[in-house]
């Protein structure tokens, strides 16, 4: 079996808002596809799509500096931590980082899709098989970012909804940096969701120092948060040591870094209780696996971000299952979601139960797109 065809297709929801915190507003597919009929792989980034497509199907110049569709035509699917290594090594110029690791991340995601479907298996096994019975999510409730909207009514039927679709832990979204604000959505959301249920709160690189974070961190130590995430800027790995090691609240973050290097630099430096890489983002099942095998062998968790469809919650939802330091995963409503491909892309999504997902069965990733979805929002509004 042989790669024949890398196809990257770019979608954008019916209306993008440009000053919306909302990352599922577009996406970008991309399959894998091989000389076997009907043997084809899935996978997506959180990345700007057009730039994604194109450092995949860039013209090569030279030997740093290689396409990624050039490098993998005629490649055999199956030996994906081969081809992981040298897409790599072939596009260390302009990639190493960033958008390179990015279109590495969705093809090596639609690699793992593919062998699951090959060998009949399901990713998670293909991963060294369920180190759980079952995985829990956790809710993401969409961000609450207008202090004008009544805000603590939105929280509670933000909560509610989640625990009617049986979720048990939930995260806010966003902080402004509004700390009578801040203190009582966090309050509000403790109120509703009650003092059993796990709760989280993304601060959104908020705060602009450590001790500026210390200070506001400290104020919701009675609402029992099982972590803060993103409190400091994402590049001030020096303030989240010193968070770490003053707070009693775990410290999470990760969503921005890609490759296993950020995240290994991060953890050295004690900057977090809580590693969170993107499977997309961060290059894929077989980079985002080396985060999690490091972060076990240093004591930190791993809580993987997903922002998108319902193909990064799969990709998630496997990863999850497969690994033993992971005790949840990023799950974002689509009866929450404003965002069309995030309700539509994916037709059958897992269900939950009493705050757990069952290892699913099928094989890959275990889910099906809508073909129509894709034709319809192929291209970007306006």
């Amino acid at each position: 079996m042989k790669i024949k065809d890398i196809v990257s297709t770019p979608l954008y929801s019916s209306s993008i808002d440009k000053n919306m915190s909302d990352s599922a507003q577009d996406s970008i597919v991309v399959q894998v596809v091989t000389d076997e009929p009907g043997v084809v792989g899935v996978g997506e980034t959180d990345a700007p799509p057009t730039v994604v497509k194109s450092f995949i199907e860039m013209h090569s110049s030279h030997d740093t500096s290689v396409g990624l569709k050039d490098i993998l035509l005629g490649e055999d699917p199956l030996q994906i931590e081969k081809l992981w290594n040298k897409m790599y090594e072939r596009t260390k110029m302009a990639g190493r980082r960033g958008i390179g690791l990015n279109a590495i991340g969705a093809i090596d995601m639609a690699l793992w899709d593919l062998a699951g479907k090959y060998y009949d298996k399901p990713v998670w096994a293909l991963l060294g098989g369920a180190q759980k019975e079952a995985a829990a999510p956790y809710a993401s409730l969409f961000p609450l970012m207008n202090p004008r909207d009544p805000e603590r009514e939105k929280v509670k039927r933000y909560i509610n909804t989640a625990k009617r679709l049986g979720f048990r832990a939930v995260k806010l979204e966003e902080l402004l940096n509004s700390p009578r604000r801040d203190l009582q959505i966090v309050t509000t959301a403790r109120e509703a969701l009650g003092e059993d249920g796990t709760l989280m709160v993304d601060a959104y690189y908020c705060w602009p120092d450590f001790k500026t974070a210390l200070t506001e961190c400290q104020k919701y130590k009675e609402q029992n948060l099982y972590f803060i995430e993103t409190p400091l800027p994402v590049d001030d790995i020096e303030g989240y040591s010193r968070l770490r090691s003053a707070l009693d609240a775990r410290v999470a973050m990760g969503e921005f870094l890609t490759s296993r290097y950020e995240f290994f630099d991060l953890i050295d430096h004690g900057g977090v209780d809580v590693a969170q890489p993107d499977i997309g983002r961060v290059g894929g099942f077989t980079e985002a696996k080396k985060v999690a095998d490091y972060a076990a062998a240093k004591g930190v968790l791993v809580v993987p971000h997903c922002w998108k469809t319902g193909i990064g919650i799969a990709a998630s939802l496997h990863y999850c299952l497969a690994t033993s330091n992971c005790p949840y995963f990023e799950f974002m409503l689509k009866e929450l979601s404003p965002s069309e491909l995030r309700w539509s892309l994916v037709k059958k999504e897992f269900a939950v139960k009493d705050g757990l997902i069952d290892p699913p069965d099928d094989p890959g990733l275990g889910i099906e797109l809508d073909g129509k979805i894709i034709e319809k929002f192929s291209e970007p509004p306006g």
